[in-house]
């Protein structure tokens, strides 16, 4: 498949990765109600390995909410940092659908364990805590700025 790259607006590790991701993986969603669910897909066998990747977009107060975002890929042999990869496209996407053009944020509730070793460590965003809410569990956010990118590659599919 040709895809545009971005070529402006992303880190250097996302430019580099992207092109190893689109090898391997290839990213689908159905639109549920107000909200998106995503769906990672192995390209070699067309098998989902996405557990649940969802996000609702708040108008009104400028939000993001990704209400799950568990991609598969940290179990797939070699695939290291493609679920960060991951989640650049599915927000990429996202902006693109609800034709958001300007900054918002993007908010999230997860492990604080989860948070030091994959969220805060992502280069194309800016994720910090905003609440310690239950044992073990935050709630974060990082603002967004859609980069305009092609994301056409990303195609819907049957609600089942």
């Amino acid at each position: 498949m040709d895809v545009q790259l971005p070529t402006a607006g992303c880190s250097d590790f996302m430019v580099s990765h992207l092109p190893d991701f689109f090898d391997r993986f290839g990213i689908n969603y159905t639109i549920d109600g107000p909200q998106l669910e995503y769906f990672v897909y192995e390209k070699e066998n067309g098998l989902d390995i996405s557990c649940s990747l969802t996000g609702f977009f708040d108008d009104e107060a400028g939000e993001i909410r990704m209400l799950t975002f568990y991609p598969g890929i940290c179990l797939q042999l070699g695939c290291r940092y493609l679920s960060a990869v991951c989640f650049f496209l599915v927000m990429q996407h996202f902006a693109n659908f609800h034709h958001i053009e300007s900054e918002c944020r993007i908010m999230f509730n997860t492990r604080q364990g989860i948070f030091d070793s994959f969220w805060a460590l992502l280069l194309d965003f800016d994720f910090h805590i905003m609440v310690y809410s239950e044992v073990d569990r935050v709630d974060i956010q990082s603002p967004f700025l859609p980069l305009g990118m092609d994301t056409s590659m990303i195609c819907e599919r049957a609600l089942a």
